[in-house]
């Protein structure tokens, strides 16, 4: 199988099921022979722990915090906050976001009663077919999994070489491998006992949580079968069968004590041929998915089953063989691709293999999402990039009421942690996120970004200016002036470190702050001007921007993390915040400020350096480095992290980990490492004239090429400016390359 994995290990807990998904639903395919269990999931499905409730009003006492934190008491503005809070009905500790928890189980359990043999399972990329097969007693079964985006349900197909009985419902969810021993194990999901009922060759299954009306409803269908049916109370009995075909879909209900939907009406009009069905879905999925393709000289390993490549990837020091990491490189941008629909992937994309998700699986917008969308523009994959607008759009009214019952300011302001609800109720103590501002601003760079990939004016118009300009209106009203005429950063928070010798994560003027603000006002100047609108806004912009605070640097050389001298750096952390400068490229303040680009180049060093407590912790932190080394040309570091990240990151199905071992199932570097592999390979940045306006984009080719990968061909890959490319190296040298010029655009090529 060219793009995807073929695999004779039988999976040991749920994190190394067979995953699927049409950005809706999500479906985890254990593969086990004779009791097989599909976990369901639905990207809306969050289980209610606490009600909805407003912030904190701390709009009101700001005047307070902001003398405690001028003062330098900054463990006490947090704790300020938290007691307030406390009068206002939260708790002495932090609310968790609502969960990411699973619908049902689908079970499937076969009448034979012989060891099975021959077993495979597989997932194909290309179409999203998950497959198992295997013999009892020389009779060989195969079950095939889709979720299809043509026709919005799940499908599985049933083939047997002989006649052959089997039993099928569906259950409340259990944990496959017992109760998640590293997270929340306190916490009661509210997940009451669902109503179950059989209806001829139907099984319906409602939801019910014990504190809200809201809930879901799943149905499943035996849509074709040339065995006999028969109901067994709680499920249905297929006697006989050669070929069954199976649908199931889940929906979400605001009140389920009367539900205004229903799970089976979608499987009217449905032709039950499983072959046509497929192909209408991979018509879609496939037609995203391969627009971009990428070989690096390793065809052996395109047959390989996923184990013999994992032996290879992980021979002790040997770097992993070329073809695993295509296989890397294809299998996250499947996992995006089955995860983004309505919504954008959350933390554990769009599975749910436990009622106990590390972080609630929720959406943690101060990193994780950020990574898990890096592969989207330019890999190719626009309609993901949809997902995530539409979600950071849906979020806006609950961001404005963040910004005024807060801070008192009009524009909006982003909660870290989110998923139905965008309001900010995760605080506490230690992690002040109540402090965090920089969040939309931050989302705003991708908008922008959208932009300068696609060239399309209307997505400017109407979706990245009124956003970008909620942001600007924010720091409008929240930024004050210090002493010598800049702008002030208080509350401010740098995620989610402390200064050497507090524990107190508050503070004012975190670098981070400074830098995503500076970026949002740049490019709202840049795109405007180039574009001829908000002419009447620019000049206000500009003024905003002119008196942002000059960066500091630290009596080590590096960049500071806190803009205060109070504050000293921590090199030891997971986070890179400060380092936001290098993200995305090398800024024209860096290209043009040796000094302040020797700053950045040291606290990365730095941080490169020292950080050995948390190292193989949040994977993401990883790409956000790499990508930091990348646009410092510190090739061999790039390749290092990819390495690292490739042997100790993944599970057995190429689905990605948070944390090395692999630990944590997590999608973060589903998006992220792709997108590293792309940013080693090709590079683009816009360039203006002396007036602020793009006039023209710099295309590079092979910036940080590792020598492992001295022949490739990367097909279909977009830069900025609305280029496409087809370019092919050898001996680390380009050998052809074609530029489609969708927008028209004055382009240089360098490297070619």
């Amino acid at each position: 199988m060219n793009k995807g994995y073929t695999s004779k290990t039988m999976a040991s807990k749920w994190e190394e099921g067979l995953i699927t998904g049409n950005g809706t639903i999500g479906a985890v395919a254990m593969g086990f022979p004779a009791k097989e269990k599909v976990i369901f999931s639905h990207e809306w499905l969050y289980a209610p722990l606490h009600p909805r409730r407003t912030p904190v009003h701390t709009a009101e006492t700001l005047s307070e915090i902001r003398a405690l934190l001028k003062a330098g008491k900054y463990q006490e503005a947090a704790n300020f906050v938290v007691e307030q809070g406390k009068k206002e009905g939260f708790p002495n500790e932090m609310d968790w976001t609502d969960p990411f928890v699973p619908a049902c189980t689908l079970a499937v359990d076969l009448k034979m009663d012989g060891e099975p043999a021959a077993y495979e399972k597989s997932v194909n990329f290309e179409n999203g077919l998950t497959a198992v097969s295997f013999k009892v007693d020389g009779c060989k079964i195969e079950r095939e999994l889709f979720v299809s985006r043509a026709d919005r349900i799940a499908v599985m197909r049933i083939r047997s070489s002989e006649p052959a009985s089997y039993e099928i419902r569906l259950e409340k969810f259990t944990e496959i491998d017992g109760p998640n021993r590293w997270w929340e194990e306190h916490y009661d999901r509210n997940i009451d006992t669902p109503k179950i009922s059989v209806k001829g060759d139907t099984i319906l299954y409602d939801g019910i949580f014990k504190t809200v009306d809201y809930g879901y409803r799943c149905a499943a269908k035996v849509a074709k079968t040339d065995g006999c049916l028969s109901e067994t109370g709680n499920g249905i009995l297929v006697e006989g069968a050669v070929e069954t075909v199976l649908y199931f879909n889940v929906v979400m209900c605001d009140c389920i004590k009367e539900p205004e939907v229903s799970a089976e009406a979608a499987f009217n009009g449905i032709d039950p041929d499983f072959d046509t069905l497929l192909a209408s879905h991979a018509a879609i999925h496939g037609g995203i998915y391969n627009r971009i393709s990428l070989e690096l000289g390793d065809p052996e390993s395109d047959g390989q089953l996923a184990e013999e490549l994992w032996a290879r990837s992980r021979k002790e020091g040997t770097p992993p063989p070329n073809g695993f990491f295509k296989r890397v490189f294809d299998a996250g941008r499947y996992e995006i691709l089955c995860a983004s629909g309505e919504t954008p992937p959350n933390l554990q994309g769009i599975w749910a293999g436990t009622n106990q998700p590390c972080w609630s699986g929720d959406y943690t917008q101060n990193g994780n999402l950020q990574t898990a969308i890096l592969c989207n523009l330019p890999g190719n994959m626009f309609e993901m990039m949809d997902s995530f607008v539409n979600y950071e759009e849906y979020l806006v009214p609950d961001n404005k009421v963040n910004a005024e019952t807060l801070y008192g300011c009009r524009g909006m302001m982003l909660a870290c942690r989110g998923n139905r609800s965008g309001l900010l109720n995760h605080f506490g103590h230690r992690w002040c996120m109540t402090f965090w501002t920089a969040g939309a601003a931050w989302n705003s760079h991708f908008f922008y970004d959208y932009y300068l990939y696609s060239g399309d004016r209307e997505f400017f118009v109407n979706h990245a200016l009124p956003y970008m300009k909620e942001c600007a209106l924010f720091y409008e009203d929240f930024l004050i002036e210090d002493e010598n005429g800049h702008w002030f950063f208080t509350p401010s928070y740098s995620p989610e470190n402390n200064p050497v010798g507090s524990e107190a994560q508050a503070c004012v003027n975190a670098t981070m702050d400074v830098a995503v603000a500076s970026e949002l006002f740049q490019n709202l100047i840049e795109g405007c001007k180039t574009l001829g609108v908000e002419e009447e806004n620019i000049l206000k912009w500009q003024s905003i921007l002119d008196k942002m605070p000059p960066y500091q640097i630290n009596e080590d050389g590096a960049l500071k993390e806190w803009m205060t001298p109070d504050l000293k750096d921590r090199y030891d952390h997971r986070h890179s915040s400060h380092l936001y400068l290098l993200y995305y490229g090398l800024p024209a303040l860096l290209r043009e400020n040796r000094e302040l680009y020797d700053a950045c180049e040291k606290a990365y060093q730095y941080r490169m350096k020292y950080k050995e407590g948390e190292k193989g912790q949040m994977a993401f932190g990883n790409v956000q480095m790499a990508f930091s080394a990348a646009h410092l040309k510190d090739n061999e570091t790039v390749w290092n992290i990819l390495c690292e990240m490739a042997q100790n990151n993944y599970y057995n199905t190429f689905s990605s980990s948070h944390d090395m071992g692999p630990e944590i199932f997590n999608t973060d570097i589903s998006g992220g490492f792709p997108a590293l592999m792309l940013e080693a390979l090709i590079q683009s940045r816009q360039v203006t004239n002396a007036d602020g306006k793009i006039v023209s984009y710099e295309i590079e080719l092979l910036p940080n090429l590792p020598q492992a990968w001295s022949k490739g061909h990367l097909k279909g890959v977009r830069a900025r400016g609305g280029f496409e490319l087809d370019f092919a190296w050898e001996d680390g040298k380009v050998v052809s390359c074609e530029v489609t010029n969708h927008c028209g655009n004055q382009y240089t090529l360098i490297g070619a």
